[in-house]
Formats: structure tokens, sequence, C-alpha cells
């Protein structure tokens, strides 16, 4: 119901019972005042008539009476009624003397008896006689020797006619306050309306979620009635719930920034396995899609399952699993879950921990390499240094040929404990770059020319097929070092009467540089593992140039810093291509 409606049926039922109301009180007060004015006309009338009738010429003559009482009954529009005190009618005006006889006995008749108790009397009945309702005024009369009552009685009819043109006075008012009751209804319902349409437009738009202050700038703010108040109101209720959602918002989305940068994965559950809250990184570890409003059980993910529900039994539970991946890899989770005891909801937290399981495998891996690696040169150190000390000393042939096996073991500890040395600088950042724009051929033509001599005494051709000089951003001392652990690889691999060939060649922006040999090459099921630290394939071990495993862990880890890749590749025709790539100069 629209408010022009309401405001019309609250007028109407207003007017309604006001004019009601006053048509009641108006009729009851007017019929009192119509008769008391009637009851004063008649008794005045009476009281006249009364002093014609004691005239002595009257008092024995009944036709003389008759024709009295007739002409005061037609100039008064009245009925005229003498009446005895045993209640039998003398006279009356609307009856000939000749059917006097036959009216009833007056006796019992109120306003008779009343008025022969007090002097007057009145009253309203219906009259048999004349068929109407009748007003009745009797008036005692003292004046003959035997006392009489004078009643004189008007139509009541004419009380009945002035209610009538009220009430007809009361029907017009009905209409004319229903015409101005649609008219109020309809033009305060407009003043209302337009009053509230902005207010209704400003509470529509703060329940869509929208809080411009432009929405708000029309509000009728400057009124000083209600209406402004409430307008002022919803403007500084808006304003407030504004800055209210917006620092919640703000919160949230730090909440949600914190929780997605802890690394740790995030999951909020029902107590019947519905999910309600998950942050990025869980979607992440466990490689899954959307899982908002989904259960843990249709995740298929087993040891979830199982520690929800040792998590509902017990409140809390912590489990370590293993999941597999799509690329057939491991991955470790270690997962917490615990019940909150306010709102009996589920709180998984997991982290995966593969990385720190393959970091303990790869310490275990570095010590049993390097004690596997130290053993035989510090090995081969003492057992020469026992024979020396048992006499080998005594024969010169025997202390030189056993003093060069103590030095070429202890270049090779000493190698090996510098490559460690710089391993560790290179991968804790303590090795300083100077990163400049280079001529990449001309460090590559410097490095093979240090090769010269071994490629003569080894019979083994080094070719570089230069191209166009390309400027690349690197430090040049890192590039030298990455080429001749690259280059020497290659001569310690390659057969005599071979050829190892160097090549670089742009590719977007970066430059290949590939070093290529006709070695033994690399199977692929270890090409992943060639550039771990004292890594060596089946076939390296066998070959009788031992190395220590850490020159291509160097080599990858400079190349990193310089924001470049690595690789390994097997050639068709056999031996391997190992390169990698220095970002071009700008």
């Amino acid at each position: 119901m629209g408010i022009r409606t309401r405001i019309f049926f609250i007028t109407l039922s207003c007017l309604f019972a006001g004019i009601t109301l006053s048509f009641i009180v108006a009729e009851r007060d007017l019929s009192i005042k119509l008769q008391e004015q009637i009851e004063t006309e008649l008794s005045r009338q009476a009281k006249i008539l009364r002093k014609s009738i004691s005239d002595s010429s009257l008092k024995n003559s009944l036709i003389s009476l008759k024709q009295l009482i007739d002409e005061y009954a037609f100039a008064s529009d009245s009925r005229i009624t003498i009446i005895k005190k045993n209640g039998i009618v003398t006279v009356d005006s609307d009856v000939d003397l000749e059917s006097i006889p036959a009216l009833e006995n007056h006796k019992n008749r109120p306003e008779i008896i009343e008025a022969f108790e007090s002097g007057m009397g009145s009253s309203k009945r219906f009259s048999s006689t004349v068929q109407k309702e009748m007003f009745y005024f009797a008036l005692r009369d003292d004046s003959n020797n035997e006392s009489q009552v004078i009643r004189i009685s008007v139509p009541y009819e004419n009380l009945d006619q002035v209610i009538t043109s009220l009430g007809n006075s009361i029907s017009l008012i009905v209409v004319v306050g229903l015409i101005v009751a649609i008219l109020a209804s309809i033009l305060a319902g407009d003043y209302i309306r337009s009053s509230f349409v902005e207010l209704e437009r400003a509470a529509s738009e703060i329940s869509a979620g929208s809080y411009k202050k432009k929405n708000f700038a029309s509000l009728p703010t400057k009124r000083s009635d209600e209406i402004g108040s409430m307008a002022r109101n919803i403007s500084t209720i808006s304003l407030n719930l504004k800055d209210q959602i917006s620092l919640i918002a703000k919160q949230r989305d730090q909440f949600g920034l914190v929780l997605d940068g802890l690394g740790e994965g995030i999951m909020v559950l029902k107590e019947d396995g519905e999910i309600t809250y998950r942050n990025d990184q869980i979607l992440q570890i466990f490689d899954l899609d959307e899982i908002l409003n989904k259960s843990i059980h249709d995740l298929n993910i087993q040891p979830l399952s199982h520690m929800f529900k040792k998590a509902l039994k017990k409140g809390k539970y912590d489990s370590e699993f293993e999941i597999d991946t799509e690329e057939d890899s491991t991955r470790w989770i270690l997962a917490h879950m615990n019940k909150a005891k306010a709102t009996k909801e589920l709180i998984l937290v997991v982290h995966e921990t593969t990385q720190l399981r393959e970091m303990d495998s790869m310490r275990r891996d570095f010590v049993s390499n390097l004690s596997h690696e130290l053993r035989t040169p510090v090995s081969v150190i003492k057992a020469n240094s026992e024979t020396l000390l048992d006499g080998a000393l005594e024969n010169p042939k025997d202390a030189k040929t056993f003093s060069k096996a103590i030095l070429h073991n202890a270049d090779r500890l000493s190698e090996m404990v510098t490559s460690l040395i710089d391993l560790s600088r290179i991968e804790y950042g303590d090795l300083k770059f100077v990163i400049e724009s280079l001529v990449l051929n001309q460090i590559i033509e410097t490095v093979i020319s240090s090769y010269s001599t071994m490629a003569k005494r080894k019979n083994i051709q080094l070719l570089f097929n230069r191209q166009t000089d390309i400027e690349v951003t690197g430090d040049s001392k890192a590039i030298e070092r990455v080429l001749n652990n690259l280059i020497d690889n290659a001569f310690k691999y390659s057969p005599e009467d071979s050829v190892i060939e160097v090549q670089a060649r742009k590719q977007g922006d970066f430059v290949k540089v590939s070093v290529m040999d006709a070695g033994i090459g690399v199977p692929d099921e270890e090409k992943r593992f060639v550039f771990q630290r004292f890594y060596r394939t089946a076939k390296a071990r066998a070959n009788e140039k031992q190395g220590s495993g850490l020159g291509l862990a160097i080599v990858r880890n400079l190349v990193n810093n310089l924001k470049g890749e690595v690789g390994v590749e097997s050639r068709r025709d056999g031996g391997s291509e190992f390169w990698f790539t220095v970002p071009v100069s700008e």
C-alpha cells in the first residue's frame, strides 16, 4: 500500500469518525433544544388559551369552546384537547363534538398525570387517533370549579424533518470531506513521496553496497524538519558505514595477504566437512582448482580425510604424509588440524616439506660424496708417505715416484678445497660480480687460445665458428671460468683425433654458447643430475681422468647469477653439447 493510499484511508477514517461523533452530539443537542423550544412555545399557547377559556361566557357552552379551540388550533397548526380530571375528553380540535364520547379515556396519559400533579407535563408518543408521532404538552386549568387539563400537541415529524435536514447536511459534508481527503492524500502523498524519494534512493544504494558521495549529495540535509533530520542521519550512517566497511575490507585483504605470504596452506572446514575458507597457497601445494563450498572428502586426498575424522574426535591431529603429483614425483606434506572451541570449525594448516627433505638428502649426499672424494687422495698420500718412511727414501728412484704421487693427490685435494670454497662463496653471494657490457667473441677466443698447447698434445681440433660480434651483459671473469670448465671437461672425455667445437648464436634476448665434443656422452636419465655437486656419470667414474665433480655445479651457479640458464644435450653422432646463455646487452 502506497503513501498516498495510506494517507487517504487515515484522513477518511478520521473525517468519518469526527463527522459521526459530531452528528451524534449535534442530533442529541438539537433534539433537546428543539424539544425545549417546542415545549416553551406550547406552554405559552396553552397559557393564552387557558386565559381565554376562563371567560365566563365559554364555561357552559361546548359549542363556543369547540369553536375557540378550533380557531386556536388552526392558528397554531396544532391539536388542542381539553380533558377532565377523570380522563374524559371534553373538546378536541380534531374531533367533532358528536364523536367525543367515542374517544378513549386519557386518564393514564403521562402528560395528563404529570399536569394534574405538578401543573404541567409533556411527553412524546405515537397517536393512534391521528396515526402520527406526536409531542404533547398539558397545562392544568383550575379556573372552573372542576380541574381540567388543556393539552396542545404538534406532530413530532417537524423535529424529524429538522434532523433529516441535519443528516442531509452531514451527508454533504461527508461528500465534501471525501473530496478533501482525496485531494489531501494526493497532495500530501506527493509532497511526502518527493521528500522521501532521495532517502529511498540513498537507502537502495546502501543496500546495494554503493557508498559514493554523489549518491548522497542530493539528500535534503539542509531542511529543518524531520525529513531533513532523517536525511542527515542517513548521510552520517552511510559515511560511517562506508568507513567501517572499507576498514574491514582492508583488514580482510591484509589478513588474506598475510595468510598467503606465510608460505603455508590454510583451510577452514565445518563439522560436516564443507570448506568455507582457503588461501591460495593450499591450492598450489595440492595442485587443486577452486575448492570452496566443497567437502574435504571430494578432494580425493586420503590422508586429509583421515586427519579430518581424527580431529573431529580428538580436537586436533598432526600428520606428515606424501602425495604423488602428475609429474610422477613425490611431495611431502606436514599438516596440523585443530578444532576451534568457539565456532566448532576445523582449521587445517599444511606445509610442504619436500624441499627440506631434499636439502637434508643433499646434505647427507654431500657429506657422503665429500668423504668418498677425500678418502682416495688421502689414502694415497698416507700410503705413499708410509712407504717412504719404511725405507723408500733410500732409493732415489722410488722416492721420486712416491713423492710425485703424494704431490698429485695433494694437488687434487687443493683443487677440491678451492672449488668447494668458490662454490660456497657463489651460493651465499660472497663472490662479487662486475656486470658490464662485453664482446662475447673476444672472451671465447681468449679462452680457446689458452688451450692450444693441450689441443696439440692430444691431437684434438678446437674450433670456434666466429660470427658477428655480439655484446652481452655479464662478468668477464665468470664467463671465462664457465668456458674453462666446459672446455676442460670436453678435453677430459674426448678421444684423440676428435673435434671440440664452440658456437655462439643469438636467441631472442640471450646468446647461447655451446661446447660440443665427441666424448662418452651423458645418458638421458642422468642429464638432470650432472650439474649437482660431486655427481659424475658411471662412464665418467670409469674414466682414468678423475675429477672432483664440482666443476659443473660451479658453472650452474655462475650462470644463474648472470641471469642465464645451463643445460646438456646429446649429439646425434655421439658426444655431448653443454650450453649456457647470457643476456644480450641493451
